[in-house]
């Protein structure tokens, strides 16, 4: 019988969240969610991870953040923490930002947008900056209310739309599939990997 795992999970952000609990429910009932830490961006998650390293020992953890500008997710779990993880935490880092596992289901995405599907990469890991070019995207939709959704007011400070997370996150919850997206994304394919293979490791 697979194993039910109360589970903590530790974020960037609400899309972050959206997405890593679409892939755990996938893997149901293995996985139960009990809480969800962060949204405050990486600077919580780096801060915090050697702490959450030590509560593994009595809780399993799943931390997922965005690769961004570190060179290799290798190279940032070495910045971020030198010792090894505890078998009860699973930690994943996107490639280059979520928003690429969202653009790896190109054929979904494309739908979403109501665009070509040839206007997104087969490789969505070569794209530099993921969220920039979904907004270059959303340009070209033909569709009013997702360009109002994504696309920042120019009276705004912000970077995104008004709506970007709330869109993007029924993407995730209606359309996304990540079994489609993994062909097309080698980090978010890895990471499906780990998570079937996580075992939970608890002492008497």
């Amino acid at each position: 019988m697979t194993q039910d795992i109360p589970t903590i999970l530790v974020v960037e952000d609400v899309l972050s969240e959206g997405v890593l609990r679409k892939i755990l429910h996938h893997f149901h009932p293995k996985f139960s969610i009990v809480s969800c830490l962060g949204r405050e961006g990486y600077g919580f998650i780096k801060k915090n991870l050697p702490a959450f390293n030590r509560a593994a020992s009595r809780s399993c953890f799943v931390i997922m953040t965005d690769l961004d500008d570190n060179g290799c997710a290798p190279t940032l779990r070495k910045l971020w923490h030198s010792e090894s993880f505890h078998p009860n935490l699973l930690f994943r880092v996107s490639v280059v930002e979520v928003e690429a596992w969202l653009l790896a289901h190109r054929r979904g995405f494309a739908r979403f947008l109501g665009i070509p599907r040839d206007r997104i990469p087969v490789d969505t890991h070569n794209i530099p900056h993921p969220k920039e070019f979904i907004l270059e995207l959303a340009r070209q939709s033909p569709r009013e209310a997702i360009r109002h959704a994504l696309l920042p007011r120019q009276s705004h400070r912000g970077k995104v739309g008004p709506d970007y997370n709330g869109r993007l996150l029924e993407f995730v919850k209606r359309h996304w599939s990540h079994q489609a997206a993994r062909q097309h994304s080698d980090s978010l394919d890895r990471t499906l990997k780990a998570c079937a293979a996580f075992r939970a490791v608890f002492g008497d």
